[in-house]
């Protein structure tokens, strides 16, 4: 069984605010005892001074580098190797922290950086980035410090935080003016599809509940995330296939049967085509690998 940790598992100030915690990584508390890998119920976001390591999310083996912020998103399966000479910044913070200044959760949603999981999860700062965020950071820091510290202060300014960021994620793709016209098209397709990737696979559901064509829902979907919408929910099913196999001892051809694969052999086929082993060989492979 994968754990799931909540922030104050991490945070040094526990006590004070169990919805957000900004700390040095270095400082991060850990649990007794602490499993690899493990999942969060909370948003984090950490800002990588100095050192590198090598990170894995949801299997997917990612270098960390300094000058460089990472994410990851609720329910995503983690673990670090060998992060010892890390040091930088962890931001943690929950949903409803990040939107007590407003009434609905598409600020956060409008925010694709902290859902697209499915490509590298890493945004490259250069000087005048960092020049620009690292006061934003600092006041964070001096008022989360504060006996009386305001939520409202924090969250208006790690939405401010976030904006910049984005800005400069948007900058590292390709055809910066259509990604942001098409964000909109993407997150709520997003949405959508993590509520029904496991049975619908089909774009014409999606376009239809979207009031859009399957071709203009694929061109949007491609300019705002660098792949197809067909591309992202044969990605999103060979994603939750593989923590399935990681993460339960459900037999094959249940997980196959619960993704919407009618026929057994067609799902291994599939799985193979995409990750050059069967089902059942990935799954020795990650237990082996990660010793569980």
């Amino acid at each position: 069984m994968i754990p799931v940790y909540d922030i104050k598992d991490f945070s040094p100030f526990y006590a004070k605010e169990n919805q957000f915690v900004i700390v040095p990584f270095e400082r991060l508390n850990r649990p007794v005892p602490f499993v690899w890998p493990h999942k969060h119920s909370f948003y984090e976001l950490l800002w990588i001074r100095e050192g590198s390591t090598r990170h894995f999310v949801d299997n997917q083996e990612l270098e960390l580098s300094r000058d460089t912020i990472y994410f990851m998103s609720p329910g995503q399966t983690h673990h670090f190797e060998q992060y010892e000479s890390v040091q930088g910044d962890s931001i943690m913070f929950s949903e409803e922290f990040f939107i007590l200044n407003f009434t609905n959760k598409e600020a956060l949603r409008k925010l694709a950086f902290l859902h697209n999981s499915y490509r590298n999860p890493g945004i490259l700062l250069d000087e005048e980035s960092k020049e620009t965020l690292d006061p934003v950071l600092k006041l964070i820091y001096q008022e989360f410090a504060r006996t009386d510290y305001s939520k409202m202060i924090i969250s208006s300014l790690l939405y401010v935080f976030f904006e910049v960021l984005q800005r400069k994620y948007f900058d590292q793709q390709t055809n910066n003016t259509a990604i942001g016209a098409h964000v909109l098209v993407f997150d709520k397709f997003r949405a959508l599809a993590e509520q029904h990737f496991r049975k619908e696979h089909q774009l014409s559901f999606y376009g239809s509940e979207l009031c859009i064509t399957p071709h203009y829902l694929n061109e949007a979907v491609k300019k705002a995330a660098g792949k197809t919408a067909s591309e992202f929910i044969r990605e999103r099913i060979i994603l939750e296939a593989k923590r399935m196999l990681v993460q339960s001892h459900i037999p094959v051809g249940q997980i196959a049967d619960e993704l919407g694969f009618q026929d057994f052999s067609y799902f291994s086929r599939h799985f193979k085509k995409h990750n050059h082993l069967s089902p059942e060989q990935y799954r020795k492979v990650m237990l082996e690998k990660h010793h569980l």
